[in-house]
């Protein structure tokens, strides 16, 4: 379908979930209110754990879309379950709980983090 490079800015998340958005709509796909969540909570965390350029990869197919953030630091995200009174550290959850799949794999200039929802 398409992708697009961010600069690590605290304006990034909202571009990326526009460019996700916007695409999608194009493509004739129902954006729900999954996916722009998801696309904020990855892309937050590639900017603020890392920094650089973010490139946000989106791919449609008929059975399923993929979106996949590409930041150049190959540390894995970790699930994690934060205590009640811990302000950040629920993104993934949100993740988890929204999307059908996800995950993340190093690659030789950083990394993949992914989710996939079915159609």
């Amino acid at each position: 379908m398409g992708s697009q490079l961010f600069p690590a800015e605290l304006s990034t998340p909202a571009a990326a979930r526009c460019f996700v958005v916007e695409s999608m709509r194009s493509a004739g796909v129902d954006v729900g209110e999954s996916v722009p969540v998801a696309v904020s909570e990855l892309v937050t965390n590639s900017v603020l754990h890392v920094g650089g350029t973010t490139r946000v990869s989106l791919l449609i197919d008929e059975h399923r879309l993929r979106v996949e953030v590409h930041d150049d630091d190959p540390t894995l995200p970790v699930l994690r379950t934060p205590s009640p009174d811990t302000v950040t550290g629920r993104g993934l959850l949100l993740v988890e709980a929204l999307t059908d799949r996800w995950g993340a794999v190093a690659t030789g200039a950083g990394k993949v983090v992914w989710f996939e929802l079915d159609r």
